[in-house]
């Protein structure tokens, strides 16, 4: 398992450097849309739709790499206090009692749902333009599937500092 560790890392690290391309496409796309509709009076069905499927798309994708750079927002009260074995059996213990079953329950219902927008050409109904649901159910399904398996490399690496493998700083 442990061999896998540095793949799962390697695979979000190299996702989030790819995320500046719909970062840059994200606020192109939105000023581009502001001008049209404020400078000319000529907005699009399309643009609005567009921004937000790229907008979750950039959220959704990026969990994994946030998660491998200890970035997610936390409430450290407790932890502060705690010892590096401290704060390796709160991890596991929140992991195993939140993350995994709420991320995991997540990516599988989001696998169900790609499925889904997939096999029936799912259309967005919001807009006469009518997108196609299937690539941002797959972008979703992706970054949640990410973001569980970084959950897991997190989950084994504080396993090896709570059993003594790993050296705690």
């Amino acid at each position: 398992m442990r061999r896998f560790l540095p793949i799962i890392d390697r695979m979000n690290e190299t996702l989030g450097s790819w995320l500046w391309v719909l970062v840059y496409t994200f606020t192109g796309l939105v000023c581009f849309e502001v001008l049209l509709r404020y400078g000319f009076n000529k907005p699009t069905i399309q643009l609005p739709v567009i921004v937000t499927m790229l907008a979750a798309a950039m959220y959704i994708l990026s969990m994994g790499n946030i998660m491998r750079q200890d970035g997610h927002v936390r409430i450290d009260i407790v932890t502060r206090m705690l010892s590096a074995r401290g704060k390796a059996i709160f991890e596991v213990v929140c992991g195993l009692l939140f993350f995994f079953p709420v991320i995991g329950a997540l990516t599988i219902s989001a696998a169900g749902w790609t499925w889904y927008a997939w096999s029936i050409d799912e259309r967005d109904m919001q807009t006469f333009w009518y997108a196609r649901i299937g690539p941002i159910r797959t972008a979703v399904f992706i970054g949640l599937f990410l973001f569980l398996l970084q959950g897991l490399a997190v989950f084994v690496r504080n396993l090896d500092i709570l059993f003594g493998r790993k050296k705690t700083p």
